[in-house]
C-alpha cells in the first residue's frame, strides 16, 4: 500500500501537536531520501527545491522547544530567518504536502494569542489578579461601592501600542512598539481604586482623589513584549504555537 508524502507529513504534524515533541526521527519523516529506511515506509521519490525546504520549514516552527532545536531543522530555519531579514524579503515557503490546514504565516505582533494559554484575552484598562472575599477592601459610606488600596491594580493596552517619543526640544526620538497585554481566566467583578488627578480651579488646578474601575480576575496572566516579527504555525486549523524571531 503506497503512503503519500502528504499522509505522512501530516502524522508529524499531528505527533508533534499531540506529544509536544519534534524528535529526530519525526524529522526524519521529511528529511530522509530513502523512507525504506523508517520501519513502515516504502521508499519513494523525495520532494526537492523549495518544496522540500516549505516542509522542512513547517514542521521546525511547529516544535514546541523551538524552531533550531533539533540540529536538522538549523539549515532550513536559519535559511527562512536571513530570507525574511533581506530589505526586499522572500515569498514565505510552502508545503504542498502538508495537508488542508496545516500551515504557517508571517505577521506583526509583540504578543502571543491568549488562546495558547488555555485563557482569554482581557479588555482593556486596569485589572487586578484575585477572589473578592480574599481582597483587602473597604466600602462606601452605603456599602453598595467597594474600593481596593491605592496602587493595587496594573493597566492593559490589550495588545500592542506605540508609544509617541519625546516632544522635547533637541530629542531625536522617534518612539517606540511596546505596550501591555494581560490574559485572564474568572471574572469576579469589578471594584474601584483611587488615585491622584488634578481639577482646574480658574487659572490653576489642584489635586484631589478620583476613582477608576478596576476588574478581578481569578487568573491574570502578563506576557511580556517581544520581537514583533513573528510566525503563526496551524495545525487542522487551529493555531498552534507562535514562533517570534
Amino acid at each position: 500500500m503506497k503512503i503519500t508524502q502528504s499522509r505522512r507529513l501530516k502524522t508529524a504534524l499531528c505527533f508533534i501537536a499531540g506529544t509536544g515533541l519534534l524528535t529526530c526521527f519525526a524529522f526524519k519523516v521529511m528529511a530522509q531520501e530513502n523512507y525504506s529506511k523508517i520501519p513502515g515506509m516504502p521508499s519513494i521519490d523525495f520532494m526537492t527545491g523549495d518544496d522540500r525546504w516549505g516542509c522542512e520549514v513547517l514542521l521546525c516552527l511547529a516544535n514546541p522547544n523551538g524552531p533550531r532545536a533539533v540540529s536538522e531543522c538549523r539549515p532550513p530555519i536559519d535559511k527562512l530567518f536571513k530570507c525574511l531579514s533581506k530589505r526586499h524579503p522572500c515569498s514565505f515557503p510552502q508545503c504542498p504536502m502538508a495537508g488542508e490546514g496545516n500551515y504557517a504565516k508571517q505577521l506583526n505582533d509583540g504578543f502571543d494569542p491568549c488562546s495558547l494559554y488555555g485563557l482569554e484575552d482581557a479588555p482593556k484598562g486596569y485589572l487586578l489578579q484575585g477572589k473578592l472575599d480574599g481582597l483587602d477592601l473597604t466600602s462606601g459610606r452605603r456599602g453598595r461601592t467597594q474600593y481596593i488600596k491605592r496602587g493595587s491594580s496594573s493597566y492593559n493596552w490589550g495588545g500592542e501600542h506605540f508609544f509617541s517619543g519625546n516632544n522635547d526640544e533637541g530629542s531625536s526620538s522617534a518612539g517606540r512598539w511596546a505596550g501591555t497585554k494581560a490574559c485572564v481566566k474568572g471574572y469576579q467583578g469589578t471594584l474601584y481604586e483611587p488615585y491622584t488627578c488634578y481639577e482646574d480651579s480658574g487659572e490653576s488646578s489642584y489635586a484631589t482623589t478620583c476613582y477608576r474601575p478596576v476588574k478581578v480576575y481569578e487568573q491574570v496572566l502578563w506576557q511580556d513584549y517581544q520581537s514583533r516579527r513573528a510566525i503563526d504555525v496551524y495545525i487542522d486549523g487551529k493555531i498552534f504555537r507562535r514562533v517570534h524571531w
